[in-house]
């Protein structure tokens, strides 16, 4: 039996602290199946991570210590948050300063960067893939000092060389893993105060390759999909156990395939659970009236759209599966259901000119409820592995010196970022749903708790996020809204776009790049 330190170290609390599971469920298959002894170090609210570290290591004294990395930064917005600095600075470097045995990492930006980010750290072992059944191997064969060459889903680097690269491992029958328990390894108050929904899985994996996209080389190019009684079963426990009603689908995207969608959601129905549901990722691709029924009857009361752009060319040009009307469509439906919309656009893309940017924000506006939150941010990142990565590598091999670790955006051809980065910012002064994707605009905890608060209080189902429309309406009642938008006119007029800088590496795309073949 081996002592495992399994390390969260998420502290990107954007929009809502993120309760992580995916280390609870390698936490609960290392113990139910490898029989091994586990401490589980959550740092998301940690106010001292190295004394954290320190006291887990020294008091714990663990064979094995495993990180879980989640975001290389934080994806959006005119200027990019490189987190791994911060996880470098707050986590590894106190890791390896206390502790000499072996450090494993892992977690979705492994699955995008993982050769690149064992250099960044200057660590030996990262795992690409599903990271249950390789951390159970791994730790066996740490155990029993048998070699760790070979190993499918482990990444090895060894005198800052990688020499090992292994393809990730993919469970194929994801009904046979241990319902993951979360109240055995963390404390979920803060996570509950602030509103954090349990999260829940319905597959893995992602068949799509729009072009900035990388669940494909984190989860997979087909889809796994688990049980849907399995998944109702498994929302059951967790509502039970934890208290918490709140869910969260985190599927790459819910609704595709749409009959395993509404499979799920009719068993969810059967358990006849009062539950507040969300999901990160519907598509305007696969969505009827139908599949809107079902989500209300589940318990639904949000959903993110995943609209992008409302242009078809730049739509194309992202590779998506749908087009303009089908995000005019979906608008109407779920318009006509009253389910409450966090809309998600990203301005910026291939193919994108000042006219598809302003067709894009004036069809969310006419379409959109006053009342849905729409997130605007501008930039297209492009990530290791993701076609557009490819596609540009071909045209320049020196467009990147780490393999597009570090943020790397494009520059469409046709319009600036700066350009863009106006034109929305204005959008966002002008209607008060209209949410610029900046770090100013990230939600205060004391707005989480006050308004769950609320909610609570009032017995709503609204969704936390309309405070935040609330809030800019009271601005513009009291003048202050009125103030920042001057504030800002005035300093557009008085520097020169160019001087605007965005954080990390542009590239200026040629129309070679998104023109058609």
């Amino acid at each position: 039996m081996a002592k495992i330190l399994l390390i969260n170290s998420n502290r990107f609390k954007h929009p809502w602290p993120v309760i992580p599971f995916g280390l609870i469920c390698i936490a609960t298959i290392l113990e139910t199946n490898g029989n091994h002894n586990i401490y589980f170090l959550d740092l998301c609210f940690s106010l001292n991570c190295e004394e954290d570290i320190q006291k887990a290591v020294r008091n714990f004294v663990p064979d094995v210590i495993g990180v879980s990395i989640r975001n290389i930064d934080d994806t959006g917005g005119y200027n990019i948050h490189f987190l791994l600095e911060d996880v470098k600075n707050d986590v590894i470097d106190y890791c390896r300063k206390e502790f000499s045995g072996p450090i494993i990492i892992g977690g979705p930006s492994v699955g995008i960067s993982g050769r690149e980010m064992l250099d960044y750290f200057d660590l030996e072992y990262a795992v690409r893939g599903d990271g249950e059944a390789v951390m159970l191997e791994f730790v066996k064969r740490i155990e029993n000092r048998q070699p760790l060459e070979g190993l499918k889903g482990l990444i090895i680097r060894r005198d800052k060389t990688i020499i090992q690269d292994n393809e990730p491992f993919r469970v194929q029958d994801l009904d046979s893993m241990p319902f993951p328990k979360p109240l055995r390894y963390l404390d979920l108050d803060r996570y509950r105060r602030l509103g954090s929904p349990v999260q829940i899985q319905t597959k893995r994996g992602c068949a799509l390759r729009c072009s900035y996209c990388t669940y494909n080389n984190i989860e997979g190019k087909q889809y796994r999909l688990i049980n849907p009684r399995r998944v109702a079963d498994e929302i059951e426990i967790l509502v039970k156990e934890t208290g918490i009603n709140h869910v969260e689908f985190a599927d790459s995207i819910f609704n595709v395939p749409l009959s395993h969608a509404k499979e799920v959601l009719r068993e969810v129905i059967s358990k006849n659970i009062d539950l507040k549901l969300h999901t990160m990722g519907l598509s305007p691709a696969a969505v009827d009236e139908e599949l809107l029924d079902l989500m209300k009857s589940a318990g639904f009361n949000e959903v993110d759209l995943g609209a992008e752009s409302a242009c078809d060319e730049v739509l194309e040009s992202l590779a998506k599966n749908f087009k303009r009307s089908d995000v005019i469509n979906t608008a109407n439906l779920l318009k006509k259901k009253k389910i409450p919309v966090t809309w998600f656009i990203m301005l910026g893309a291939p193919a994108e000119t000042k006219e598809s940017v302003l067709e894009t924000l004036n069809t969310i506006r006419r379409v959109a409820s006053k009342w849905d939150l729409v997130f605007v941010s501008t930039g297209v990142r492009v990530y290791n592995g993701s076609p557009l990565a490819e596609e540009i590598s071909k045209h320049d091999i020196h467009c990147t010196s780490d393999n597009f670790l570090r943020p790397v955006k494009i520059e469409p051809e046709k319009i600036g970022l700066a350009d863009i980065h106006t034109i929305a910012k204005r959008y966002s002064f002008r209607f008060p749903n209209f949410y610029f994707y900046e770090k100013e605009h990230i939600i205060p905890g004391w707005i989480l708790i006050s308004g769950n608060l609320l909610l609570k209080v009032f017995h709503s189902r609204q969704p936390v996020w309309r405070l935040l429309i609330l809030l800019k309406r009271f601005e513009w009642m009291l003048g202050i809204g009125l103030v920042r938008r001057v504030v800002f006119e005035l300093k557009m007029s008085l520097f020169d776009k160019k001087d605007l800088k965005t954080n990390g590496f542009s590239l200026i795309l040629q129309n070679k790049l998104h023109s058609k073949k």
